[in-house]
C-alpha cells in the first residue's frame, strides 16, 4: 500500500469518489452534510493499493493547537485488511511529526469506537448525532 499526504485540488477526484461511495451511498449521509468548506484547506490522506487504485482516505483539520481527524473512509472491499488501521497510524505519525505538542481528536461513529480505542483514543462526553449517525468525541492519549 502507498500512503500519500495530499490536498483537495490535487486528488479531488479520488477523494470525492471514496467519500461518495462510503458516506453518501453506503451510510446515507446527506450530500449537504458530507461536503463542506473545510475540504479546501484540510490536509488530505489517500491510500492506494498495489494497482495504484485509491482505496481509502481521511482528512486532518488544524484548529489552533490541535488536529481534528475526520472523513476516514475505506472502500468496502478493502475493509478488514488493516487498511484503516495503517492509514490511522500513518496520520498519527504525520501529526506528531508536524506538531508534537498538538492534541489530536476525532468524532467517531459509535460503531467504530473499539477500532479507535485500539489505536489509543479515549472517548469523552456524550454520544451525539452527526449526519443522522451516532458519534462520540475521542482524544488520542498515546
Amino acid at each position: 500500500m502507498n500512503f500519500q499526504v495530499t490536498d483537495w485540488e490535487s486528488d479531488f477526484k479520488s477523494l470525492t469518489r471514496i467519500r461518495n461511495l462510503v458516506f453518501i451511498q453506503e451510510q446515507n449521509v446527506p450530500i449537504a452534510d458530507e461536503w463542506d468548506e473545510y475540504d479546501k484547506t484540510a490536509t488530505h490522506f489517500l491510500v492506494k493499493n498495489s494497482q495504484s487504485e485509491s482505496i481509502a482516505c481521511a482528512r486532518v483539520l488544524t484548529e489552533e493547537d490541535q488536529y481534528h481527524i475526520g472523513r476516514v473512509a475505506v472502500l468496502n472491499e478493502f475493509r478488514n485488511q488493516t487498511v484503516g488501521r495503517q492509514l490511522m497510524q500513518f496520520i498519527l505519525r504525520w501529526c506528531n511529526h508536524q506538531e508534537p505538542d498538538f492534541t489530536i481528536y476525532l468524532h467517531a461513529q459509535t460503531n467504530r469506537r473499539k477500532f479507535y480505542e485500539y489505536l489509543g483514543f479515549v472517548a469523552e462526553g456524550d454520544v451525539f448525532m452527526d449526519a443522522g449517525i451516532e458519534h462520540v468525541e475521542m482524544w488520542y492519549r498515546c
